[in-house]
């Protein structure tokens, strides 16, 4: 129960005057008689209650200063800076020689034509020329390069653990060599929990779900070979990301094919590629500047050895991200406030308003001296103006990169993540409300609570068994906890391609098992494992002949299927319960709910575990971590309609 923020600031001046009048005959033994306002003792009283009333105003007032440091107290961040905003722009560039251009990371591009809110990228791209006659290719066990063109997702890989590959073919032009990474935005239909690579809440040491090669060749001949060094960042085809291949030294744009092979492909399930771009870098709503001595000489000798002293930084007005000062030689640090500095602590406070650097007092943060040689490198950016929509018509903002040739952009993603500073009321809030959440394990829903808010993996559903110790199936162990999770998988209208049983990755099952060892008491043993399913087998009886009996059939399996689905199943759609019992009542209510006039449903028989379904209406039960998969569907015209004619 939440307790209500105490009042301290509940007496008024009416009211102290009226408590003090009563006291008056008793405290002066009746020899004070006039009680008038003209009476020079009550004039008294009246400035009392006034400045005790403004007291009580101020006691009940919490400065922002203690709010900042009860929230360092707490272990809460203090209020957050700016975030800059973050996309993927693909460049393409027209030089007027013919070796590969290399645009340098820091480059500024910016879709606003005077150039206002600038994107600078994170890496070196070297720009590839492209023939514009020729398009990706894709191949896994077939081509699949129409659906990617149709805009349609194309499955890369396999989910059975077995071997796969896939074969990409990039529409890359000439014969050059390679003066930098092949640079490839890999659009993946991952789930909202596995956030792109370039946005701010990317998890950077997620593992990944498989163990991918990658490799070149050459189309049409027997070329191939590794590429020098990988850096993945979609964490094995987990999460959409920029991919930098970098080639070996004799390589040439015609060895333009790309392989991708897993030895075990063990994907909850197959990747779904939605787009793949050449010649990218994540970028973001932020540049680097640097002011010299001489750009600040000016307000440094104005200062005067006293405290508060700012330096207002160029063109950091509204945008200031972030500082690093040298001053006189020694190194200042930005810290968030003062409130825990020392007098010879060499800090600073940013004020992103005026675009300053605030320097202390000499009690909580040290004072420069008028004069020091001043030099200061800061990051201007950030906030929600850098958020928007996919254009192509980014071009660079300054620089020498504008004058030697053509360079312009797209971004094939929206730019997003970008946030304004936090509040201090807004930092109080968000305190708060971290008060409730779950950062320890002890009940049984803290390790379920937990298990789902892994970040970096998509955890659909979890389920903890008190316990349950792998070791020892039939015993009860104290301190043991098996934790069994579902994994977050596509459920979209088409079921051919979806995992009717999803299992969780080797990946997944590591970063849920680290999370709760680092949240679990000392004397728990926690394991992580994948769901326990079971095989069913139903058999619907149909009280009379229906007219389209494969119609009836599709509709029977496929309403089915979905009402014991382990993520969308269940009576509140929620996911099919764990250990859930099977109750031929209910299966029979979601078959006849589902076929609706086509036909009467006479009866819902069960088989469990290969077995065929038998005539006993008795609800079959699962023990308390299993989970149903629906293996088969069998309809027949039941005996008393005058037959026992089945359909598959």
């Amino acid at each position: 129960m939440t307790l209500p923020p105490p009042r301290l600031d509940d007496l008024t001046w009416a009211d102290m005057m009226a408590a003090v009048r009563r006291r008056i005959p008793a405290e002066s033994d009746g020899r004070w008689t006039l009680h008038a306002p003209v009476d020079p003792g009550v004039t008294l009283l009246e400035l009392f209650a006034y400045l005790l009333e403004q007291r009580l105003y101020w006691l009940d007032q919490v400065p922002d200063a203690l709010v900042v440091a009860i929230l360092r107290l707490l272990g809460s961040d203090p209020p957050r800076p700016a975030v800059p905003a973050a996309t993927v722009l693909r460049l393409t560039a027209e030089w007027p020689d013919t070796a590969v251009p290399v645009v340098p990371a820091g480059t500024a591009l910016s879709r606003d034509p005077r150039g206002l809110i600038p994107f600078c990228l994170d890496d070196d791209v070297a720009v590839y020329p492209l023939d514009p006659s020729a398009g990706i290719t894709v191949v896994t066990d077939r081509d699949r390069t129409a659906d990617l063109r149709t805009g349609r997702p194309v499955a890369l890989l396999a989910a059975d653990g077995g071997p796969a590959r896939v074969a990409l073919t990039l529409p890359l032009a000439g014969a050059h060599p390679a003066p930098g990474p092949l640079s490839l935005l890999f659009g993946l239909d991952a789930p909202a929990a596995c956030v792109p690579s370039w946005l701010p809440g990317a998890v950077g040491d997620v593992p990944p779900p498989a163990e991918l090669t990658w490799s070149w060749f050459r189309p049409g001949t027997d070329r191939a070979g590794a590429f020098a060094r990988v850096d993945d960042g979609t964490a094995g085809l987990r999460r959409p990301g920029v991919v930098r291949l970098h080639p070996p030294a004799d390589w040439t744009t015609l060895d333009r094919g790309v392989l991708l092979t897993a030895d075990a492909a063990t994907f909850a399930a197959p990747p779904r590629l939605l787009r793949l771009d050449v010649n990218v870098s994540a970028a973001r709503n932020r540049r680097r500047r640097t002011a010299t001595a001489r750009e600040v000489a000016e307000q440094t000798e104005a200062w005067l050895k006293l405290p508060g002293q700012r330096l207002v930084l160029p063109d950091a007005g509204g945008r200031l991200l972030d500082a690093a000062a040298v001053i006189a030689g020694q190194e200042w640090r930005p810290v968030p406030d003062f409130t825990f500095g020392a007098p010879g602590d060499r800090v600073f406070t940013l004020d992103r308003a005026a675009g300053a650097l605030v320097f202390g007092d000499g009690l909580t943060g040290a004072v420069p001296r008028p004069g020091d040689e001043v030099h200061v490198v800061y990051g201007l950016g950030g906030g929600r103006e850098g958020n928007g929509g996919l254009t192509d018509n980014w071009l660079p903002a300054d620089g020498p990169i504008a004058r030697r040739g053509a360079l312009s952009g797209a971004n094939p993603v929206q730019a997003a993540g970008g946030a304004d500073p936090e509040t201090v009321a807004g930092a109080r809030d968000r305190a708060g409300g971290s008060l409730g959440e779950v950062t320890r394990a002890v009940t049984a829903e803290d390790f379920v609570t937990l298990a789902r808010t892994t970040p970096g993996v998509a955890v659909a559903r979890a389920h903890a068994s008190v316990g349950e110790h792998p070791g020892f199936p039939c015993a009860a162990v104290p301190g043991a906890v098996t934790v069994r999770i579902v994994p977050g998988v596509p459920r979209d209208d088409d079921p051919a391609g979806q995992v009717a049983a999803p299992v969780p990755d080797p990946g997944a099952l590591c970063a849920v098992a680290r999370r709760l060892a680092g949240a679990r008491l000392l004397t728990s043993e926690v394991f992580v494992r994948p769901p326990d399913y079971r095989e069913v087998a139903l058999r619907v009886d149909l009280a009379g002949a229906p007219a389209d009996r494969a119609r009836v059939a599709a509709v029977l399996t496929a309403a089915l299927r979905r009402h014991l689905d382990p993520l969308v199943g269940g009576e509140d759609a929620g996911g099919w319960p764990f250990g859930g019992p099977l109750r031929p009542a209910a299966l029979l209510r979601a078959a006849q709910r589902a076929l609706g006039d086509l036909a009467e449903v006479a009866g819902v028989a069960i088989g469990l575990d290969g077995a065929a379904p038998g005539e006993d209406c008795r609800d079959v039960r699962l023990r308390a971590a299993e989970l149903p998969v629906l293996r088969s569907v069998r309809t027949r015209v039941s005996a008393a309609s005058g037959g026992g004619e089945g359909l598959e």
